[in-house]
């Protein structure tokens, strides 16, 4: 390697730059207003050693000494190293811009094995690698967006040392020593701005910052070491790939409050600070470990409602809040405050938890003992380098399988329980006939494999006490149960499996009469049924259809029991009048399969003199959710994907929740009508004002985000109107609501009047109505003082349909749940009073 000139000329460079002077106090990305930013003084920077030089102060390149003006250039001069020989890419202090290429999205993609980058500074703040781009903030193309990725790694051997990572979209930068190099943000709107996107394995930074606010780094590489990093973001801005070791570093929210999405991460001393609450996870998924760390004084494992029955534990040790005391750390940010999730490790089990057994080798794979840390000698003299630190449930047919997904737990990399990721979704057996098989592995593979089996509960029998995997069989005389069982490593690390036990199940009842249909009745119908359930609960499973004649021609299903409640009465409206209605009942008590379905059938098509309400409001708890395109008066037409949802929160305790983007539901009324009102509860997955998952707008597209509520609208030729709203770049916590008018389904807007508000928030409740040419809009939520208030003038149409659809997108976070949608026609009611 090349070592530098002399140690003279680099010190005259550095006094040059600023960075042998005292070190004056640094409030970059008021991260840290109070402590300023360290300097490490251990570092001599003249011994460092570089194979090649970049200093933005050169003239020009310099290719055969190996010396450039920008970090592209040198990365395409240098080869690719060796583990016992990595090329090393020497940088001097300054700020080095990063922009994309034409056509790219990555301001610099590094693919070449055991690189390093390597700041020739003991102030990691003077060597930055920048770039502004964030996703619709300069990110991507007209036609699409990214997250403006400034560097991504995609490498085996990659590391980075004495230097910052910053993606400055949406942050300013205070250079030190030097304001003419400060970097001033793109706009205070937060938005996905990626500073690092790491993949590969035997990363290792070192007294490295990251800056940026939303997606700060992805993180998603074999294994990791970081030493002395400072990380700040806002929300989704760690990762952790399949294995992460974090040091003495320090994790900042600048806002006060977020999730850093991180996981499969052994945090040791290192200090995360928010002052209004953090979260690691948005859903209970991978596991981090925290052995004496420094916590804020409000934190919770899971964003909102954490789900019941984890299977791994969130594992702390010795960890503290900023007062010194034992840090409570909530499963949940919502509902009444538990604390299942967390695990204080005993001493031995900690041990397990150093960067010598963490990462000498990939967690399944071979050993190839790398050591960053240099811990090797430490902690293999202590016996602590081949101990248990994960255990990986399995459905039981093959110990090195992978582990199943599914639980509270399961997400993420690897699917480990422990340390890690959840386990195998929850096996139902029943007593008397159905048994389940679950297994477990020890990691790493060179660890002792003995595992051990318990469970405190009379319900079920396990066939062994130790060994790789159990048969779990169920002895339940009463009523269905969730029963753990615990699997525990030599060291004592363990994880916990639940099986749901049912009772021996009975054949159904037997029908002693019925079923059959009443008269209609004050706009409703009802089965009646009878038999012997001996004390048991009738669980019966009723589904209602509407048929062409009494045989039971082209039914179709409009309602649907759900949470064992038999749905014994059905309320007629008007897709009901001129059919038959059907229903089948399938015998069921709480100790039983559903039986065969047994049926009835009016005798004569319901009247319009039956149904005596002309309101349309669904009930979500027994709403038909399979796509079904036809458009029929009276009747909703479903598009896409859509899954019943419940939460006591919900309006009614039930609502629909959007499974695929561009899902539609659409109620088609071919009457004349003239007014009409809306009224909606809706409950966005995203809690704080921005409603979906990126920022989208208010033209036409199916890959748009944005959401449309239709009134006075024809679904089968899609004209009307509608109010959409979407998500802005102007901002993280509200959204833009406007007017549209739509014809043959393309939309533009009413007028030009808009509204920007927060207030799309859980249980949000919006009204429409329209009288005569005036629409209003209104909407509030249970949450904060957020409201909408919006007007225009429409002209008048006969349409008397509505519905909405959902072009944001979908996974766990970003969708959508209805949970009422009513539509009334005060001028139709009006005439049958």
């Amino acid at each position: 390697m090349l070592k530098n000139p002399a140690r003279l000329r680099l010190a005259g460079l550095l006094l040059l730059a600023g960075l042998l002077r005292p070190a004056p106090r640094v409030h970059a990305q008021d991260t840290m207003p109070v402590t300023g930013e360290p300097i490490d003084r251990s570092i001599d920077v003249a011994a460092l050693t570089y194979d090649f030089l970049v200093d933005a102060r050169l003239v020009a390149d310099d290719p055969g000494a190996k010396k450039f003006r920008t970090l592209q250039a040198a990365y395409a001069a240098a080869p690719a190293g060796t583990p016992e020989k990595p090329t090393v890419i020497g940088i001097a202090p300054g700020v080095y811009q990063i922009p994309a290429p034409a056509g790219a999205t990555t301001g610099l993609t590094i693919t070449k094995n055991f690189l390093t980058l390597l700041g020739l500074t003991h102030n990691r703040r003077a060597v930055v690698l920048a770039d502004n781009r964030g996703n619709r903030m300069g990110g991507g193309d007209a036609g699409g967006s990214s997250n403006g990725y400034v560097v991504m790694v995609n490498a085996t051997g990659f590391t980075a040392r004495n230097l910052t990572f910053l993606n400055y979209c949406n942050v300013d930068y205070a250079y030190p020593g030097d304001a003419t190099k400060n970097l001033a943000k793109r706009s205070a709107t937060i938005t996905q701005a990626v500073a690092l996107d790491a993949v590969g394995d035997r990363h290792h930074y070192e007294n490295v910052a990251f800056c940026s606010r939303l997606d700060t780094t992805f993180i998603r590489t074999t294994r990791s070491y970081f030493k002395n990093v400072f990380i700040e973001g806002t929300d989704d801005f760690i990762g952790g790939g399949q294995v992460g070791v974090w040091e003495d570093c320090e994790i900042v929210f600048p806002t006060g409050s977020g999730v850093c999405a991180a996981g499969g991460i052994a945090f040791v001393r290192c200090k995360f600070s928010a002052a209004r609450g953090m979260q690691f996870s948005k859903s209970a998924g991978r596991g981090v470990a925290l052995i004496d760390c420094v916590m804020p004084d409000t934190a919770a494992w899971v964003r909102a409602k954490a789900p019941p029955r984890p299977n791994l534990f969130y594992l702390t040790y010795r960890t503290k809040n900023s007062h010194g005391q034992p840090a409570r750390i909530t499963d949940g940010t919502a509902g009444e405050p538990t604390f299942t999730y967390s695990r204080e490790l005993s001493a031995e089990e900690a041990r397990a938890f150093n960067p010598w057994n963490l990462l000498r080798a990939a967690p399944n794979g071979t050993i190839d003992d790398w050591d960053p840390a240099n811990a090797r000698a430490k902690y293999e003299a202590a016996g602590a380098g081949s101990l248990p630190f994960r255990l990986a449930l399995n459905n039981g047919t093959d110990p090195a399988a992978a582990p199943a997904r599914g639980g509270a737990g399961a997400a993420g990399t690897g699917g480990f329980g422990g340390f890690g990721a959840g386990g195998p979704a929850t096996p139902s057996i029943r007593t008397g006939s159905t048994t389940a098989t679950i297994g477990a592995t020890v990691q790493p593979t060179r660890a002792d494999q003995t595992i051990t089996w318990s469970t405190d509960s009379k319900l079920i029998t396990l066939s062994r006490t130790t060994g790789p995997s159990i048969t779990v069989t169920g002895n339940n005389p009463g009523l269905p149960a969730y029963v753990p069982i615990t699997a525990t490593a030599a060291n004592g690390l363990r994880c916990t499996a639940w099986v749901f036990v049912e009772p021996k199940f009975i054949a159904p009842p037997t029908l002693a009469a019925g079923p059959t249909l009443s008269a209609p009745a004050a706009g409703k119908i009802s089965v009646a049924y009878a038999y012997e359930l001996a004390g048991r609960e009738d669980q019966s499973v009723i589904t209602w259809s509407v048929c062409d004649d009494a045989a039971g021609a082209n039914a179709r299903e409009i309602a649907v029991s759900r949470g064992h409640a038999p749905l014994k009465t059905y309320a007629l409206g008007a897709g009901d009048i001129g059919k038959f209605l059907r229903v089948a009942v399938q015998p069921k008590h709480n100790i039983s399969d559903p039986g065969p379905a047994v049926f009835a059938t009016t005798a004569q098509p319901i009247a319009a003199a039956d149904v005596t309400s002309t309101t349309v409001a669904p009930a979500f708890r027994n709403f038909v959710t399979a796509t079904n395109p036809d458009y029929v008066h009276g009747r909703w037409t479903i598009f896409g994907t859509w899954t019943s949802a419940t939460d006591e929160k919900f309006a009614h305790g039930y609502g629909v929740r959007v499974g695929s983007q561009g899902a539609q539901l659409l109620y088609q009324n071919d009457a004349k009508t003239g007014d009409m009102r809306l009224a909606l509860t809706m409950t966005p997955e995203k809690t704080e004002g921005s409603g979906f998952g990126s920022p989208g707008g208010s033209e036409d597209g199916d890959r748009v985000q944005k959401s449309d509520i239709y009134f006075k609208y024809d679904p089968r030729t899609k004209t009307g109107y509608a109010l959409r709203f979407w998500r802005t770049t102007e901002s993280t916590k509200k959204c833009r609501f406007q007017f549209f008018k739509i014809t043959n389904g393309a939309g533009t807007p009413l007028d030009a009047q808009q509204a920007y508000t927060g207030v799309f928030k859980p249980n949000t409740e919006f009204t429409i109505t329209v009288t005569g040419t005036r629409v209003t809009a209104n909407a509030r939520n249970d949450v904060d003082d957020e409201t909408l208030s919006l007007e225009a003038t429409i002209t008048p149409n006969d349409f008397g349909g509505a519905g909405v659809s959902w072009f944001g997108t979908t996974p766990r976070g970003n969708s959508n749940t209805y949970s009422r949608f009513e539509i009334t026609y005060p001028e139709v009611a009006a005439v049958r009073r």
